[in-house]
């Protein structure tokens, strides 16, 4: 009943927004590559540039849900809809075993809590990790709260496999809480069943190995960029100063857990007692706190990163809430936040955005004499989502030589200037700040391409090459 609930809420207008760049275009895009190109194991942004900055998982996910349901925002969306009410799911699973007395109470605080429900309509990773990490800490509760088989804890870690097949590291983060309590429990060993530790090598690593094996220099960029670079460094620009996560995360958290984490305070404030904390208390406070110390401590700090924690403040504020008196008030004012969230939904589906890429299509389609082949950005963030609405590729390409490009090497510019001219591919068009323009114009003058100029979107130009010698002539088309 949780479940199909909380799936109904997630599809609400699910498909009725466009997608959002950079993430969901971003993981779109990937995911139409795979299904284009039948290659469902070499993340691609393009067809000549890998995209290795996740593991396949999420794209696998969207990839399947277009082969079965057509190409469209919901078919896109709908692995995220699924995500967010199997966590639902697995919430209630955990609250038969740390809240019998309402076992239904956490799974509706997780479902009814604003930043778990609004990210259930964004393609990221976060909804999926969280219901991956989610399955596996079921599953070592099982074992440590619920009297169940040690086998609970080989499930454990194939689906800390899983987690780490969805996000990498960060899906590692609740085995800090379990093995902090292992050690408590003097039982540490019990974490190294041959059995369980074999499963996660299987799911979590194999992947990573074929694909470090294909190309070698990867391995550097996943321990150097992608843990090293995210922990240590500033240099993903993801409110990396020393206050950051003061800014990022005291407000999600705040404003996330709405109004349930309020109400709860304030119980436990009135209903102040001695009594010494349960050990399932104890377990979900570590859960929640040393991952959320290692998000503080982190360079790289984004809201929905706090997305896996919401489960453990769901649980808690849950056991605060236990023996509270709950009425037709009580439930009167659920189903009112819960119309309340999809009016917020309904709200961000039908408001204009900068980000949308649909919009970004349709102000583009006139200025286009033909359907595209490819769509260049040159010297700007690249808009992965026109690739769903335009049918092209996308690339985005450098004014300065950047000399033998390594195609596995994952970097900001797929190629530059010089190169892409130098394939005289048709059916491209170049997108080019205006502030760069006359330097683009200048440019292709000296290589004695032919240019047209478009028009202009949102401060870029938009310009045809041709791709035969045309003495730099530049043609005006608006």
């Amino acid at each position: 009943m949780a479940f199909a609930l909380a799936l109904v809420l997630a599809l609400f207008f699910q498909g009725a927004r466009g997608l959002w760049d950079p993430d969901e275009g971003r993981y779109s895009n990937v995911a139409l590559q795979m299904v284009d190109s039948g290659d469902y194991l070499t993340p691609r942004r393009n067809v000549e540039t890998l995209h290795v900055t996740k593991p396949p998982v999420t794209y696998w996910a969207i990839a399947a849900s277009v082969n079965a349901f057509g190409r469209s925002e919901w078919a896109l969306r709908l692995p995220m809809a699924l995500a967010f009410a199997l966590t639902v799911g697995l919430v209630f699973s955990m609250g038969s075993t740390l809240v019998p007395e309402r076992p239904w109470l956490p799974a509706l605080v997780y479902g009814s809590c604003p930043l778990p429900f609004l990210a259930a309509g964004v393609i990221t990773t976060d909804t999926l990790l969280t219901f991956t990490e989610t399955a596996a800490v079921l599953a070592y509760v099982r074992f440590r709260f619920g009297g169940g088989s040690p086998r609970w804890l080989d499930a454990m870690w194939a689906l800390f496999g899983l987690a780490f097949m969805v996000k990498g590291p960060p899906g590692l983060l609740p085995l800090l809480a379990i093995a902090a309590w292992e050690v408590r429990q003097r039982s540490l060993a019990l974490l190294t069943r041959p059995l369980g530790l074999a499963a996660f090598v299987l799911v979590g690593l194999s992947w990573f190995g074929w694909i470090v094996h294909r190309h070698p220099d990867l391995l550097g960029y996943f321990v150097g960029d992608e843990v090293v670079g995210r922990i240590a460094s500033t240099e993903h620009n993801r409110n990396g100063e020393w206050y950051g996560g003061f800014v990022v995360y005291v407000p999600t958290l705040l404003l996330g857990t709405l109004p349930w984490a309020a109400v709860a305070a304030w119980r436990r404030w009135r209903d102040e007692t001695s009594a010494p904390m349960p050990p399932a208390s104890r377990f979900l406070w570590l859960w929640l706190g040393l991952p959320l110390l290692v998000f503080f401590l982190s360079r790289s700090r984004l809201p929905f990163y706090l997305l896996p924690l919401f489960v453990p403040i769901s649980l808690l504020v849950a056991m605060a809430m236990a023996r509270v008196p709950l009425g037709r008030g009580a439930a009167i004012l659920a189903a009112l936040w819960l119309g309340g969230l999809l009016a917020i939904k309904v709200f961000l589906a039908t408001m204009p955005s900068q980000q949308d890429a649909r919009q970004l299509a349709n102000e583009l389609r006139p200025l286009l004499p033909s359907p595209p082949a490819e769509m260049v950005f040159l010297q700007t963030k690249a808009r992965y989502g026109l690739r769903f609405y335009l049918g092209s590729e996308v690339e985005t390409i450098s004014f300065e030589d950047l000399g033998r490009r390594v195609a596995s090497a994952p970097g900001p510019f797929d190629d530059d200037l010089r190169h892409e001219l130098a394939e005289g591919e048709p059916g491209i068009y170049f997108l080019v700040p205006t502030e760069r323009a006359k330097e683009f114009e200048g440019r292709i003058a000296d290589s004695a391409h032919g240019l047209r100029r478009l028009g202009e979107v949102r401060g870029l130009g938009v310009y045809a090459v041709d791709p035969s010698p045309a003495n730099g002539r530049l043609e005006q088309e608006f």
